[in-house]
């Protein structure tokens, strides 16, 4: 077996594994004195679902392949939320738990389709370095169908969501409430707001190493005008208590979104991931 790929199986499984602690933790960090402490572990979950959809639309391979796996991993992050909500509340329902579900669900099919925009038109893939020659050529471009990854997402899939009954709470109903559009509103605007903050992250963690420090100063000030953006939007549908703390959270919270996508990026680089663009099939054809 190859040492390289040993290597970075384990890197990956730490990576997941500390995200998953991070997220039985990110409950139980909510203190009106320490609201700082929440905004970083929940940016860092926030940045997880971006690396979901970041996977999920720049892997190679077919895409029907991959979405399963994306939300195996998002099942993943909904069970580690669950249990550290049990144990910081009793007053976690069965209502809640699946509304979080929702919501996480949601999050990731609106980061998903502006990045798998984004791959399309430029033609981003994310590639081990064996495979970048590949690319280079066209040649994964083509990627086809395998029928039995397929099947083998669906069955971890399944088997991941089988103990769902025994995490979930056993008070409370099915039923969720929703009392009114604004959580709707609110879901969709930090949903593009993250994309929009993300997507620079993406290509920036590829980009030359001596044009680093420049784009983490750049991308710092980017992030600083468009938190003040998202704040007026969520002005515009309700004036918040105290604008002073809700920016400050904001911004923390989407400067560690980013961090945790640009630093996993980084790791996937140092493994030897390349962000590379595919040579139009047209064009591969002619060469």
């Amino acid at each position: 077996m190859d040492d390289r790929w040993v290597r970075n199986v384990v890197m990956i499984a730490a990576v997941i594994g500390g995200f998953l602690g991070v997220n039985v933790l990110t409950p139980m960090m909510w203190s009106p004195r320490f609201q700082w402490l929440w905004a970083i572990t929940a940016g860092i979950c926030i940045g997880q679902l971006n690396l979901i959809a970041t996977w999920a639309a720049l892997a190679p391979g077919n895409f029907i392949v991959r979405l399963p796996w994306s939300l195996l991993l998002a099942a993943l992050m909904w069970y580690a939320l669950v249990v550290g909500n049990r144990i910081d509340s009793r007053y976690f329902d069965r209502s809640n738990a699946i509304l979080l579900g929702l919501i996480l669900l949601f999050g990731l099919l609106v980061a998903l389709i502006p990045l798998g925009i984004a791959a399309r038109v430029f033609r981003w893939r994310l590639l081990a370095r064996t495979n970048s020659k590949e690319a280079a050529a066209g040649i994964s471009a083509r990627m086809q169908f395998n029928l039995r990854h397929l099947l083998l997402s669906m069955f971890l899939l399944s088997l991941a969501m089988a103990p769902a009954r025994l995490v979930l709470p056993e008070v409370g109903g099915l039923a969720i409430a929703f009392h009114t559009t604004e959580l709707f509103v609110v879901l969709v605007g930090m949903a593009v707001c993250n994309v929009v903050v993300t997507i620079p992250c993406i290509w920036g963690a590829f980009a030359p190493r001596n044009m680093l420090p420049t784009l983490a100063f750049g991308w710092l000030a980017y992030c600083t005008v468009l938190t003040g953006v998202e704040i007026g939007f969520f002005m515009a549908i309700g004036d918040p208590s105290n604008l002073a703390e809700v920016y400050f959270a904001f911004c923390l919270m989407n400067l560690m979104q980013c961090a945790t996508v640009f630093g996993v990026l980084l790791i996937l680089r140092a493994l030897g991931f390349r962000l590379v663009r595919t040579v139009p099939k047209v064009t591969a054809e002619q060469l």
